[in-house]
């Protein structure tokens, strides 16, 4: 089957999530080729409770189908969870949803561990924040410009 459409589960596109439509059944198949030693796909399918197989090219990928759901306005819709976790909203004509993502930090530790023990919920991460809580700057300063706290607090306040 060709691929009807590719997604990646991080922001560095190292775990790859390809799509292929048979009918009206769809299937993912979850790769991670910049990756070789195999401890991050390998990881990921056991935190998932997930199978491992092997590709064409002899590499680990985990498969799979999504399950199939019709909305209240009778739309159909492919849902994506790995674990519990909702990943991706998938819709017939390609459009992909994201709703979770893999952080570079957890993705390093299972790349570099082979018996990663962080839970699903420090894994897969929901990739929306509450407004409240979005920052909305990134002031930092370097050696040269060190300022007093005082000073930060007031530029703070004043810019709210």
């Amino acid at each position: 089957m060709p691929v009807f459409r590719r997604f990646y589960l991080d922001s560095e596109e190292d775990i790859v999530t390809e799509l292929e439509m048979s009918g009206d059944r769809l299937y993912y198949t979850i790769r991670t080729p910049h990756h070789h030693t195999g401890n991050l796909i390998t990881n990921l399918a056991l935190l998932c409770g997930l199978d491992i197989s092997l590709d064409e090219n002899g590499l680990r990928v985990i498969r799979g189908e999504v399950p199939g759901y019709y909305d209240g306005h009778n739309r159909l819709m492919y849902i994506l969870r790995l674990g519990n976790t909702k990943v991706a909203n998938i819709y017939p004509d390609g459009s992909v949803e994201i709703k979770a993502s893999i952080p570079a930090i957890s993705k390093t530790l299972m790349s570099q561990t082979k018996r990663y023990t962080l839970g699903i919920a420090k894994t897969i991460v929901k990739t929306y924040i509450k407004k409240d809580y979005k920052f909305r700057t990134d002031l930092h300063t370097h050696m040269n410009g060190n300022l007093k706290p005082e000073i930060l607090i007031a530029l703070g306040i004043h810019h709210q």
